[in-house]
């Protein structure tokens, strides 16, 4: 069972009262992984939905020739597993740290039965579901409807940090880009005025609303 302090004191549970939070508590693990380990594979039968609290976790799928096709990461606090309550779920993707991350850990038949009693919590899972959604109408403009350039574009007006924190070969992995790609996406952004580099080769915007322009 899980403590029921760490449940009261994570941000993300601060909506729920005491009484959904013991009921949580009771159906719930807190399990600390490994960086590099695997959270749940592409098509696993969903028997426990996970939530992030603590650490970073990728989120990706392989196609057919083996290679991985990035989705997005969570560093955030939130849910990481999308379930249905209206039929056997399935994972659709595959789920793994990218550093040492503590996941709540909670019994999916359990939580089923709970959302049918708990009204609370019934529209706490909703907006869960809802972020991860987004998340992935993000990835769907950004593998269909984003150009290599609209891609850098958006990330670079909504990620800076990350995407000066990054190697750059990881930023084209995110973006499922080739690294030499980026390179002249960057270069073209300069010469066109629109970003410049910093002396420790940071991405600095000079002109935010024309490179907004590019992906809206």
């Amino acid at each position: 069972m899980v403590e029921f302090e760490k449940l009261v004191d994570s941000a993300i549970f601060q909506k729920l009262d005491k009484p959904d939070l013991k009921l949580l508590q009771n159906i719930s693990k807190i399990k600390n992984f490994n960086a590099n380990e695997i959270i749940n594979y592409e098509n696993d039968e969903i028997t426990k939905v996970y939530f992030l609290l603590k650490g970073f976790i990728k989120i990706y799928k392989i196609n057919r020739f083996d290679n991985e096709i990035f989705l997005y990461t969570l560093k955030s606090e939130g849910l990481i597993t999308p379930f249905s309550l209206f039929e056997k779920s399935y994972c659709f993707s595959n789920t793994e740290c990218m550093e040492s991350s503590t996941l709540l850990c909670v019994e999916f038949d359990k939580l089923h039965q709970l959302l049918l009693q708990s009204q609370t919590l019934a529209f706490f899972f909703y907006e869960q579901l809802e972020r991860l959604y987004n998340s992935l109408k993000y990835v769907i403009n950004r593998e269909i409807v984003y150009d290599g350039t609209a891609k850098v574009a958006y990330m670079l007006t909504n990620s800076l940090n990350e995407f000066n924190i990054l190697k750059k070969q990881d930023v084209a992995y995110m973006l499922n880009i080739q690294p030499e790609t980026l390179s002249r996406i960057l270069t073209k952004l300069k010469r066109e005025d629109i970003i410049e580099t910093s002396a420790d080769g940071d991405v600095i915007i000079k002109n935010g609303d024309k490179l907004a322009a590019i992906f809206m």
